[in-house]
């Protein structure tokens, strides 16, 4: 049975810069999907909902934003969306060059990433809801 292992170094195919900056391709666009419902603007039920709904989901690709949920930090939301950017962006950041890191082609950076966008998605709702449930 051949087997071919090799020791030497593994070569690089993907650049870190490239895929650290594919990594902010996820929270820009749930982001701008968030930030896309009106804060100001008045409305209906449904326009509550979804300004909820826009909520939710920048608090989930800005996990820094939690800093802002102590009843002693009194802000406006201009400062809690750039703080939020701005601290959570190196994260994502850090995920795209790291996954890079250990991918040899785009295929499976992609595919790691998605994986990953899932698992976060996923573990920010059941987290929401664990807590919705235990406040009530």
């Amino acid at each position: 049975m051949k087997r071919d292992v090799s020791f030497a170094p593994r070569r690089q195919t993907i650049s870190p810069v490239l895929s650290g900056a594919a990594g902010l391709i996820f929270p820009t666009v749930i982001g701008v999907m968030a930030l896309s419902v009106g804060f100001r603007a008045g409305g209906d039920m449904a326009d509550f909902a979804g300004s909820m709904a826009g909520s939710l989901l920048f608090l989930v690709v800005t996990p820094t934003s939690w800093v802002f949920a102590f009843p002693f930090i009194d802000v406006t939301r201009f400062t809690i969306i750039l703080f939020g950017i701005v601290t959570s962006a190196p994260l994502w950041w850090v995920l795209g060059v790291a996954i890079g890191r250990t991918s040899e082609r785009w295929v499976e950076w992609i595919r790691r990433y998605v994986v990953a966008s899932i698992a976060w998605m996923v573990a920010n709702i059941v987290a929401i809801a664990i807590v919705a449930s235990v406040v009530g």
